[in-house]
C-alpha cells in the first residue's frame, strides 16, 4: 500500500506545474509577438491553453477522488 502511495505523492504537484506552464506560456505569447515579431505565437496559445487544461482536469480529477472541491 506504501507502494502505491509513494507513486501518488510523486506526481501529486504535477498539475499545478503544468497550470503555471500553461498560464507563463500564455503570457509569454500575449506579450512577446509586439517585441519580436513573428506569427508562430498563435500556436503557443493553443499549446499553453491546452497544457493548462490538462492541468486543471488532472487537478479537478485528484480532488474529486479525494472527496474534496467544490460541490
Amino acid at each position: 500500500m506504501s507502494e502505491q502511495h509513494s507513486k501518488s505523492s510523486a506526481l501529486s504537484g504535477l498539475p499545478l506545474v503544468l497550470i503555471v506552464l500553461g498560464a507563463l506560456a500564455l503570457i509569454l505569447a500575449t506579450f512577446m509577438p509586439p517585441a519580436i515579431g513573428g506569427h508562430g505565437w498563435r500556436w503557443v496559445v493553443v499549446g499553453g491553453s491546452v497544457v493548462q487544461f490538462v492541468g486543471w482536469v488532472l487537478l479537478g480529477w485528484r480532488l474529486a477522488r479525494q472527496g474534496g472541491g467544490a460541490r
